[in-house]
């Protein structure tokens, strides 16, 4: 095996790695968030009513898109963490103090990355 060959991931391997991870919830249904060193996952959790009919991989954002992030306020428990990317807005919804978490992991990835 030369050293560009990687063997098969084992199942939990992909998960391993993430800088934050946090739940959010949105329009009544929940889904966690990952903050990795160069991309931001989110894995929504499935009712029976929507499964899919095929495996999908998780929604990414790679974070040299990330253009811009912020926490705003919603409510008494929850705020909003706002990516601003070059293809437009993502929002998480989450706990205050899951907020500034995650807005901080992001923002201290996104200085760790090398420049464009």
């Amino acid at each position: 095996m030369t050293s560009d060959e990687h063997p098969a991931e084992e199942p939990g391997e992909a998960d391993a790695g993430f800088l934050f991870e946090a739940l959010s919830r949105e329009d009544g249904k929940n889904s966690t968030v990952r903050v990795y060193a160069d991309r931001i996952e989110w894995i929504k959790v499935m009712s029976i009513s929507s499964v899919p009919r095929s495996k999908s991989d998780p929604p990414v954002i790679p974070l040299h898109s990330v253009m811009a992030v912020k926490a705003k306020k919603d409510g008494p428990l929850f705020s909003k963490v706002i990516l601003r990317t070059t293809t437009g807005q993502i929002v998480f919804r989450m706990y205050h103090p899951q907020a500034l978490q995650v807005r901080d992991a992001i923002e201290a990835a996104r200085s760790a990355l090398p420049p464009p």
